[in-house]
């Protein structure tokens, strides 16, 4: 973790200085957009007692009107009632996430890394806590500092909550690796220029034609449906089987798929493990 830190600050620097120019224009742009100052702060954490700290990100909506409702579990990822406040370079920045490149001031400070779980902001994780304090917890044990990009901001669908997010955050917890990150740093870099971004207010859900479909349980043969592009996938079960042995993934039925609608029944929380097999065990993975 601590090689991890020092490699993030490094190149969150670099990335600094080549993004400088680009930066001085946007916020010029927004200055005369919004007819305020373009870069403000907001605190964010992982969750309520853990990593907060104050996130820079170049502001894209007029303070007044970032008023919004943090009651539901909705609320948390969608804001589409902010789409007619939003100039259209503002939106533009949204989309291809340019917003957040501030933030590469907050991982030189070491306060975040390149790639990890999204920091949330306090009143969605108020909420987080009220109506899902087992989600919460397991939050609160995750051992990465909060991210910039990472597995759920590149793949994870808005549409799924809660137990969508904290699916790929765990996933990604137990087989973070140098190299991994570098693969989703490539991958983010196909975000910007595509203007693909999952952003709250401008919510387009992904569809991805090219994922790994099943992964199968050899004890139970229970089918997982991941939606995840094949190579990320890949890469992530071979990194376990390399540090771990052979290895099972466990996941329940319901984990990848969670109803569109946000008014169905509470579903039961159950946790992802990815457990090494006995050494005697013959049985295909």
């Amino acid at each position: 973790m601590y090689l991890k830190n020092i490699f993030d600050r490094i190149l969150a620097f670099i990335l600094l200085i080549l993004f400088l120019p680009f930066l001085i224009v946007f916020s010029i742009i927004l200055l005369f957009e919004l007819k305020s100052f373009p870069i403000y702060l907001q605190e964010r954490g992982l969750t309520l007692e853990k990593n907060r700290f104050w996130i820079y990100k170049l502001k894209t909506i007029k303070s007044r009107d970032r008023n919004i409702e943090h009651k539901t579990e909705e609320d948390i990822f969608l804001k589409t009632a902010l789409q007619d406040k939003v100039k259209p370079f503002s939106k533009w920045l949204r989309k291809t996430g340019l917003d957040e490149l501030p933030q590469l001031v907050n991982v030189m400070m070491g306060k975040m890394c390149l790639i990890g779980p999204r920091p949330l902001m306090i009143e969605d994780l108020e909420t987080m806590k009220r109506i899902s304090p087992e989600i919460y917890t397991r939050r609160e044990n995750l051992k990465s500092l909060p991210g910039i990009s990472g597995l759920w901001q590149l793949f994870g669908n808005r549409s799924e909550g809660l137990i969508g997010m904290i699916a790929l955050e765990t996933l990604y917890d137990k087989v973070a690796s140098p190299l991994l990150d570098l693969k989703l740093l490539a991958y983010t870099s196909t975000v910007i220029l595509q203007a693909k971004n999952s952003d709250s207010i401008f919510y387009v859900e992904r569809l991805r034609p090219n994922k790994v479909h099943t992964y199968v349980d050899s004890s139970s043969n229970l089918k997982i449906n991941l939606n995840i592009p094949d190579g990320i996938a890949k890469f992530i079960i071979e990194n376990v089987e390399k540090h771990e042995g052979k290895y099972t993934v466990e996941i329940p039925n319901n984990w990848w798929y969670v109803s569109n609608t946000y008014k169905s029944a509470k579903k039961r929380f159950d946790q992802i493990s990815i457990t090494p097999q006995k050494k005697d065990s013959n049985k295909p993975v």
